[in-house]
């Protein structure tokens, strides 16, 4: 089954071995694109608004935004999560994410870590890249997720979660975003880094649907 979001077939392709490498901000995996088994949310491919990260508890009005106002709505649940639609740059990205195995502030740092996950020359000659980044390490302010969890929302294996959040970038980008400015849109995955469940916000933490553990 084709991708909506493949282009021409890559003739030129890094190995694994030579692509997985680490460094301060950038890292390769293997430019390949698997078939993702969800349907359902659209994303636009506009960056909308420039990345503004969530305050830490107790922080108040600072640089970093906005105290909480409340909690946000979650929608779905573990019988019944919402989905991305096939092919988009949102479930393409999640995947990206899957296969490159959440990284998280532990051991990446506080924010704004990318990756390159595609690097390869079309068939007319032409050079196409994709990133990934992520955000950093979510708060959870207002205790929306977690209340989400201990309800027993993401199953029971969930509930009285003590770990933390991570959120990541969710779509790609065709460049290295990781230089001062760049405007990352509204969308982003959280995931709990101990349970592996993950949520998707198109409106940067307003709310929230529950996608599953990934």
């Amino acid at each position: 089954m084709s991708s909506t979001e493949a282009l021409e077939t890559p003739r030129e392709k890094r190995s694994l071995s030579s692509r997985l490498r680490a460094h301060a901000h950038k890292a390769v995996i293997p430019a390949m694109l698997l078939s993702v088994t969800v349907g359902g949310l659209v994303l636009t491919t506009t960056a909308n608004a420039a990345d503004s990260p969530q305050c830490p508890p107790n922080n108040g009005a600072s640089s970093c935004g906005a105290p909480d106002k409340g909690k946000a709505p979650v929608t779905g649940d573990e019988q019944h999560p919402g989905t991305l639609t096939q092919g988009k740059m949102q479930a393409v990205t999640l995947d990206y994410w899957r296969r490159f195995g959440w990284p998280n502030w532990r051991g990446i740092g506080d924010r704004d870590a990318s990756w390159s996950v595609e690097n390869w020359v079309d068939q007319r000659g032409d050079r196409h890249q994709r990133w990934i980044e992520t955000g950093g390490r979510y708060y959870d302010n207002g205790d929306s997720l977690r209340d989400f969890m201990n309800r027993g929302d993401a199953g029971s294996s969930s509930r009285n979660y003590q770990g933390t959040f991570q959120e990541y970038i969710a779509h790609y980008f065709d460049h290295d975003p990781s230089g001062e400015g760049e405007r990352t849109g509204q969308d982003r995955f959280v995931r709990a880094i101990n349970t592996g469940d993950v949520w998707f916000t198109r409106d940067h933490y307003k709310s929230f649907t529950y996608l599953g553990k990934f």
